[in-house]
């Protein structure tokens, strides 16, 4: 085998192609016989581009030889007889061994299901590494007489042969563990020994000359095929040389070995001499220019735009290095939006896609029991039942009701609330914002899907074979209409790839007997698609903008690269330190270390830099913390050999200068649209208005009212809700019983109301236990209420019936008349007949009492009168202040005129909407405690008037 080394730089391939039509001429073989292996698909056409051209310079036409990659070329073999595991059957291996060292996990915080999955990624990748590097010949003999057992038992031995040999040194307590590993999880139909076996196949078959051109040293398993192939053929190596050695002193190749004499690869029997302290710059040298940002997002926008600027200069190969991640996605998104063409070769996880998400969404839904969060997120997926009709007005319906009414979850929840007919509060409701019935029934339908869905999953930690979870996801693409839609989308039916090799799982030995739980599964499904890479498709073209990682630019050339990520602590990047992937272990073990990884990358930018003309270098002064950043150490010594020599290549990203102009207004006073005015009113519509017209402007008229926010978290409005459930089984029981002629003393009333009470908050403190304060406190309130409602029935007043739902149309002087709707909290039936409308209030009557001079903002009250006509008193009843004391605490506040503040409110009402629908003025005119909570507030701007004062309020 002849190896060759020339330096790394712009005459490289061309040396190299020279090197190759030199050695096949002085072989005697055919240039179609022959291979030239790269290591990558990327670098290729480079190479096929500099043979051309040496070809062609000699002055006779010849026939390329055959380039390509190792993978490629293992294509032309015959499948193997014996089956390679797959890396999902090896990782579940692992996985199901794993689980049952509870010592192992808690010695790596492998507590959950999650965890307990990167811990079995981890010790794959460790034994790999071991495979590749101590993985001895003898162990992945293939010969037709050997069978798998003996074949089990050659790997065997090879493992105990190098455990032993690598045990006679001092190895800590880590590197033993992994060798342990290592010799129980490495098997003959492992990746590694199937390549092996596949290269010492594809050597044996060789009939021609094989060159390797590549810019690092082969690893040790190509290695072998390059010493099994020269057995048989000629084989050339070519590679970088990075000695050093040769050359002038003042050329950029020096230079840079002499900044970081980390990228120099000494040889043993080689004595290189020192280097200056601070080398010269050599006049032949690329121009490099060094651009610090503040932010993250002045160096994207740095970068972004200096490539669109190289396109519209003319150039037509540039690349972006994406030496970090985040810095690169970013830029990625503003080359997007300029239409710039971009090709990304970094690729992203599988789980970053929204296919993904949807996938993982639906395992969220059905963990937590019908999560509405989760619901909704997974039913705005354009994955999930994409062919219902009327879906996307159902989904809005659907999270306009759960927000209203508060629910986090609970498929029984969700089939109530659309599995009847409306109310009529609900039909108010859903009619002012401009839903039919049509949308109801979608919804029900949607949730029926999926309930239904989630019912036939296994639930809870119980153990399940792996077929049964394979199967029920298969149900599911099916059932929610997911594969028809994930087939249509890019990373959709890479998803639909990565799950249908699962599907072969339950064939594998381990994987037929695996058992999951549910969340193990779901953990199975994340790592999967945390390994399998995305890349985007991107169109063809003459010019574009190439994304791609720092190793990625080996043996390639652009007509400008701009490399982002290149502070401190990012250039040179490295892993974590965590067990496993220690420098210590690795160091112990004869594996790729810290220090061996940095040089690399010292390497690789030195190319970059001797490969391309034009290099821009970006990096960011603070980070998302705002802890402050510093170039790299590498930039930093180029950037002080550059000072040196009187050239300055550091810059600053200039920030984008956007010039606006201060026009201060005064409080905004929109005129109403006729068209606009709601014709159904609530009381709380009605309030709005009251309290600031320029809020109801907003948020009725124009329907820029914000949804509620669905929390986990206990709000007092869902304790109101669930005490009126309480109050009304209770009056309806007292109710039944009175008409039986059946009496009850106050104690067995208490009793009765205790009783109903446990049961209604039973369930909610069972599921919340916030709930459990506000059940207590209710307990102080019950006998105060029970006496109260004693003494009133004493009175004559007697409980007729609660949460009615009340309409009525009010005549109006245009003759388009003014429909009320709303749910009276309770109504009373007194002396002579008389009726009363009773509003619950989770207040104290201490506060009720100062609701009294408030009657003219809070109008729902007499709203109640309203929509009652034969009411001629009303009340508050107040369910809170048990800390006021005894049983003789008060619980009514009565609104005194009460008939007087219904007429008011009948008159006022009408000249309103009359003034609405003539087109009056709605100014902010809102006080604090209007604006505190108000959505609109980012529209009428309070707070930068040029002033407060009321404008004319003309239409």
């Amino acid at each position: 085998m002849t190896s060759l080394r020339f330096r790394p730089g712009p005459d490289f391939l061309d040396q190299a192609a020279t090197a190759a039509w030199y050695f096949l001429d002085r072989c005697g073989a055919p240039e179609a016989g022959a291979h030239v292996v790269v290591p990558t698909a990327a670098q290729i056409p480079g190479v096929r581009q500099a043979l051309d051209a040496a070809a062609r310079a000699s002055g006779s036409p010849r026939l390329l030889p055959r380039v390509l990659t190792l993978g490629h070329w293992l294509l032309d073999l015959p499948p193997e007889g014996a089956p390679v595991r797959s890396p999902a059957a090896r990782l579940l291996a692992v996985q199901q061994a794993v689980r049952g060292q509870d010592w192992l996990r808690r010695a790596f915080g492998a507590q959950n299901e999650t965890a307990a999955w990167g811990l079995s990624q981890t010790l794959l990748s460790i034994c790999d590494e071991l495979n590749a590097r101590w993985l001895e010949d003898a162990a992945i003999r293939d010969d037709d007489e050997i069978d798998g057992d003996d074949r089990a038992g050659l790997l065997q031995g090879a493992l105990e042969r190098t455990y032993s040999h690598l045990s006679e040194r001092f190895l800590g307590e880590e590197a033993r563990i992994v060798l342990a590993f290592w010799q129980a999880l490495s098997g003959p139909d492992d990746p590694l020994p199937a390549r092996r076996r596949a290269l010492r196949e594809l050597s044996q078959q060789l009939r021609g000359p094989v060159i390797w051109i590549a810019p690092t040293p082969p690893t040790p398993l190509e290695a072998a095929f390059l010493r099994d192939a020269a057995e048989l053929v000629p084989v050339l190596q070519v590679g970088y040389d990075w000695t050093g050695q040769g050359g002038s002193d003042a050329d950029w190749y020096q230079t840079l070995l002499a900044l970081w004499p980390e990228a120099r690869i000494v040889d043993d029997a080689e004595a290189v001499a020192p280097a200056p302290a601070m080398p010269a710059l050599p006049p032949q040298r690329p121009s490099i220019r060094v651009v610090g940002s503040a932010r993250f997002e002045d160096e994207a926008a740095a970068a972004a735009a200096q490539l669109v600027q190289w396109l519209n200069e003319g150039r037509r190969q540039v690349a972006l290095v994406a030496h970090d991640r985040v810095v690169a996605r970013r830029a990625r998104a503003l080359l997007a939006r300029a239409g710039a063409p971009v090709r990304d070769e970094t690729g992203w996880k599988l789980s970053t896609t929204r296919a993904a998400a949807a996938l993982m969404r639906w395992f969220d839904l059905l963990v937590r029991d019908g999560d509405t969060a989760a619901l909704l997120d997974l039913l705005k997926s354009p994955f999930c039942l994409p062919e219902v009709a009327g879906r996307g007005a159902a989904i809005a319906l659907l999270e306009r009701q759960v927000r209203r009414e508060g629910i986090t979850g609970g498929w029984a929840r969700l089939r109530q609330l659309f599995g009847h007919a409306p109310t009529a509060a609900q039909q108010a409701a859903t009619e002012d914002e401009g839903a039919a019935e049509a949308p109801r029934h979608a919804a029900h339908a949607l949730i029926a899907v999926l309930a239904d869905e989630a019912a036939r999953w296994p639930r809870g930690l119980a153990q399940h074979p792996l077929a049964t979870w394979l199967e029920r996801l298969d149900g599911m693409l099916d059932g929610l209409g997911m594969r028809a839609a994930l087939a249509a989308d890019d990373a959709g039916s890479q998803l639909l790839d990565a799950l249908a090799r699962l599907q072969e799982l339950p064939l594998d030995e381990t994987g037929g007997h695996a058992t999951l739980s549910q969340g193990e599964f779901r953990a199975m499904l994340s790592a999967l698609l945390e390994s399998v890479a995305y890349k985007e498709p991107s169109a063809s073209g003459p010019a574009r903008i190439t994304i791609l990682p720092l190793n990625g630019a080996r043996m390639r050339r652009f007509e400008g690269v701009v490399i982002v990520g290149c502070d401190d602590a990012q250039l040179p990047s490295s892993a974590a330190e965590l067990m496993f992937f220690s420098n210590q272990m690795r160091r112990e073990l004869d594996l790729e270390d810290r220090e061996a990884r940095f040089a690399q990358q010292a390497r690789d930018l030195a190319e970059v830099l001797l490969n391309n003309d034009d290099v821009v270098l970006t990096w960011q002064r603070y980070g998302s913390r705002g802890e402050p950043h510093h170039v790299s150490g590498w930039i930093e010594r180029l950037a002080a050999c550059c000072a040196r020599a009187g050239v300055s290549i550091e810059a600053s990203a200039a920030a984008q200068a956007h010039e606006t102009f201060a026009d201060p207004q005064g409080m905004p006073a929109p005129a109403a649209e006729p068209a606009l005015v709601p014709v159904r009113w609530s009381a709380q519509a009605y309030n709005m208005l009251r309290r600031c017209p320029y809020q109801f402007f907003a948020g009725r008229m124009l329907g820029l009212a914000g949804l509620e926010t669905v929390s986990d978290e206990l709000e007092k409005r869902e304790i109101g809700e669930h005490l009126h459930h309480v109050l009304l089984r209770y009056h309806k029981d007292l109710q039944a019983r009175r008409e039986r002629g059946e009496t009850l003393a106050e104690d067995r009333r208490l009793a009765r109301l205790a009783e109903i009470s446990e049961a209604v908050f039973g369930a909610l403190m069972a599921e919340d236990g916030n709930a459990i304060a506000y059940y207590r406190r209710w307990r102080e309130v019950m006998p105060s209420y029970v006496a109260w409602q004693s003494a009133r029935e004493a009175e004559g007043w007697f409980w007729r019936g609660g949460e009615l739902d009340a309409g009525i149309d009010l005549p109006m002087p245009d003759g388009q008349p003014l429909r009320l709707t709303g749910r009276i909290d309770r109504l009373d039936q007194g002396p002579g007949g008389a009726h009363a409308v009773l509003d619950y209030k989770t207040q104290s009557a201490t506060r009720l009492k100062r609701k009294l001079a408030e009657v003219g903002e809070d109008c729902q009250l007499p709203f109640y009168g309203l929509l009652r006509a034969d009411a001629a008193a009303g009340s508050w009843v107040s369910l809170e202040g048990a800390r006021e004391g005894a049983a003789a605490a008060q619980r009514e506040v009565g609104l005194p005129d009460f008939e007087a503040a219904v007429i008011w409110l009948e008159r006022q009402m009408r000249d309103d909407v009359m003034r609405l629908r003539q087109g009056a003025r709605l100014p902010a005119f809102g006080d604090a405690s209007a604006c505190l909570y108000c959505t609109a507030r980012g529209l009428c701007r309070k707070g930068f008037w040029e002033s407060t004062a009321v404008p004319a309020l003309t239409s």
